[in-house]
């Protein structure tokens, strides 16, 4: 009885639940009216795994939007992209307007690009420096470069039909594709972003949906960019963690 009752007080110390770390992470997405096919919003069929990966990390989704607004925009924390549909993925004037202020005010945008339609995520970066979106077309695995939390215990990475982009000086570089062209990169204070928001750009949106997600290192990949995405951070084994082995080895 007393090695259970140590074991209950030693997961409560160690082992606080994520969502009380946090104030807010909810994940907003756009709905099948602006995304390339009917699975592949946040909310849809091909990403079940990620949602998963993001509830587990204290994350909440969000109803899908067909329009970026004020409105919507301060509903969440997190606005993720996906495979922007070629016809109606481009952000509208008034669009970029909404998602600007709201990485002023310390909004976090993923954007997951692909070999198609490039212009439409430019419509949503090239203000912050990242431009000229250019279609690769590999399959293979990338690698990290650089130190950040959203790559901790990432070596590799797997993606199907990729992307590569340029990017400024407030910008850390933290992955390539397999021939060394930038794959990832990071925007955010730390890296001298001007913002109090942050913004995520990868090449591939393939890599989180639930055909690609177990590759590699992408479970793993996921999983910090869900906890940085909600805490700023990845977390760490915790330092009492060895009593807790301790106490079931009794």
């Amino acid at each position: 009885m007393k090695s259970w009752i140590t074991l209950a007080l030693v997961l409560f110390i160690a082992l606080p639940t994520v969502a009380a770390a946090q104030t807010g992470c909810r994940w907003g997405s756009f709905d099948a009216s602006r995304i390339n096919y009917g699975d592949g919003p946040l909310t849809g069929a091909a990403h079940t795994t990620l949602s998963t990966i993001i509830t587990a990390n204290g994350g909440t989704i969000a109803p899908a939007t067909p329009a970026l607004t004020a409105a919507y925009l301060g509903s969440v924390e997190i606005f993720y992209t996906s495979l922007l549909n070629t016809s109606t993925g481009a952000l509208s004037a008034a669009e970029q307007a909404a998602l600007q202020a709201w990485i002023n005010a310390g909004g976090t945008l993923i954007v997951t690009g692909d070999i198609f339609p490039l212009p439409a995520y430019e419509s949503f970066t090239q203000v912050y420096g990242v431009t000229g979106y250019t279609a690769i077309g590999g399959v293979g695995n990338g690698t990290t470069v650089n130190t950040h939390p959203i790559i901790v215990g990432v070596t590799t990475f797997n993606y199907n039909t990729n992307c590569t982009y340029n990017y400024g000086g407030d910008a850390l570089r933290i992955g390539v594709d397999s021939a060394n062209n930038t794959f990832m990169v990071v925007l955010e204070p730390g890296t001298g972003f001007p913002h109090a928001g942050r913004v995520l750009v990868l090449g591939d949106h393939n890599m989180f949906t639930n055909s690609l997600i177990g590759n590699a290192d992408n479970t793993r990949l996921a999983n910090n960019i869900a906890q940085w995405a909600c805490h700023g951070a990845v977390a760490v084994e915790p330092a009492t963690w060895g009593q807790v082995k301790s106490v079931f080895a009794r």
